[in-house]
């Protein structure tokens, strides 16, 4: 699905792809993100010399936790993709990617993969004063109380915490 066809680039010199990546698609495999919708890849890669050059971006729409209450909450992303192509060994920094020794396709998916991940926030809340849950019971705070008590806290901790209520 995400694959360039690098005897048609070198004959054309730059060619395009795009591609609407579902929900229940296997690119997503084990990853802990979960698109609502697919995801729009826009990509344009170009022959520069010996290398290729892929840029474009992707949108979608993803269902993440809420970090306090655990409900649902639509995150969108939409962001730039810059991959530079080259043959040999890919430099530890991870900006040059190798070209296939062997094959004549470009395969993208992984790159693709480790963009949606950096995109996505790796913690959201579903509004900025949701109460969580209850440590005890586990009852949703923003939709109803609880008859639970705080527990006994340590007093080792004591001078930390008046400290950061003088603050």
């Amino acid at each position: 699905m995400l694959r360039i066809d690098l005897d048609r680039l070198r004959r054309a010199g730059r060619t395009r792809l795009d591609a609407d990546i579902p929900p229940g698609d296997p690119f997503w495999g084990d990853l802990d993100v979960f698109p609502r919708a697919p995801l729009a890849v826009r990509l344009e890669a170009q022959q520069a010399g010996e290398d290729v050059v892929v840029r474009g971006e992707m949108r979608g729409t993803f269902t993440m936790a809420c970090r306090r209450c655990l409900e649902p909450v639509a995150v969108k992303i939409e962001e730039e993709i810059g991959l530079l192509y080259r043959e040999g060994e890919q430099e530890e920094d991870g900006e040059v990617l190798s070209l296939p020794e062997k094959g004549t396709e470009l395969d993208l998916g992984d790159p693709i993969r480790e963009h949606v991940l950096l995109a996505v926030p790796r913690f959201v809340n579903c509004r900025e004063d949701c109460k969580g849950l209850c440590p005890q019971c586990g009852i949703d705070r923003n939709k109803g109380t609880c008859a639970c008590t705080e527990e006994e806290t340590d007093d080792r901790w004591a001078p930390l915490r008046r400290l950061k209520k003088d603050a």
